[in-house]
């Protein structure tokens, strides 16, 4: 016995006669009524009974009826168990990036969601750095690649940096021709902790600390740069959104900043966080130019 056997008995059934039956199937008349003798004759036993209406189930065709009709939806149960495995993605994601990260992030976002409607993206961007080992969120963006045999990591880029200011700024200020020009400029920049950082150092050791504005947030330093405030250090990126800014002193070169998708083992092998991964690695690859600061 196979399953095609059952599933013309199932729609014999259905049907009411053997002729509506071949219709439902595609098939002749004659074709389904030999598949139907064949089966009685394998069994041993009638399954159907000719009447005027039709045909009408023996007391052993409607017990075997109840299997085929139970097997048909345990298929269709695994059938859709795999679609959801496969691309129908349902259920959230939390997502944990520096608020830098946000302004280009939030329309792959929407663009993943279009696409996976029933994934829901729960996006973290405080200051408070979420423990992806201890499962506090699904995915991460990181500019430093993490420890631990817990999480997996994936390389997706590197982020350039530059000294910027606003084109109102510039026009206003004393000339900008070397990095000594900087100690007679108003200065932007993070807070005491960030600004150990690489990509901060050559602003505080040419700027002796005039320091205007500070912020631990990335998307408020570049906001008060935007604002005419005075020069900062800002990714490339990040500044791109911002039309007024202008990159200054080319040749104060500073280091740049790898990209990393962080994930916990476990997390990875949830379909809607594994998708997600991929599909922000391909952004992440599309926008190489942006991230370099070339245009």
């Amino acid at each position: 016995m196979n399953w095609d056997d059952l599933r013309y008995l199932l729609t014999v059934e259905r049907s009411g006669s053997l002729s509506a039956a071949a219709r439902a199937l595609g098939v002749v008349t004659s074709t389904v009524g030999r598949r139907m003798t064949a089966l009685e004759r394998r069994l041993g036993t009638r399954l159907l009974a000719r009447v005027p209406e039709g045909v009408r189930l023996t007391p052993e065709g409607r017990a075997l009826v109840r299997t085929a009709a139970a097997i048909e939806s345990q298929l269709h149960s695994a059938e859709r168990g795999l679609k959801r495995e496969e691309g129908v993605l349902e259920g959230p994601v939390r997502v944990t990036v520096g608020d830098g990260f946000v302004a280009f992030l939030n329309p792959w976002l929407a663009r993943f969601r279009e696409q996976h409607p029933g994934v829901r993206v729960e996006l973290s961007s405080d200051a408070r750095v979420l423990d992806l080992a201890r499962q506090e969120a699904d995915l991460g963006v990181r500019t430093v690649r993490p420890k631990g045999d817990s999480l997996v990591a994936r390389k997706v880029g590197q982020l350039a940096w530059r000294l910027y200011a606003s084109a109102r700024y510039l026009e206003r200020a004393a000339p900008l021709r070397s990095a000594e020009d900087l100690r007679g400029h108003a200065l932007v920049g993070f807070d005491a902790v960030l600004s150990r950082m690489p990509q901060f150092r050559a602003l505080e050791e040419w700027g002796t600390g005039r320091f205007v504005f500070r912020s631990n947030a990335a998307m408020a330093v570049a906001g008060a740069v935007a604002a005419h405030q005075g020069v900062a250090a800002l990714p490339c990126a990040l500044a791109s959104f911002y039309p007024e800014l202008r990159p200054v002193l080319p040749e104060v070169e500073l280091p740049l900043e790898d990209v990393w998708l962080v994930a916990s083992r476990e997390a990875r092998k949830v379909p809607r966080v594994r998708a997600l991964m991929g599909f922000l690695a391909e952004r992440f690859e599309e926008s190489r130019s942006v991230m370099l600061g070339v245009r």
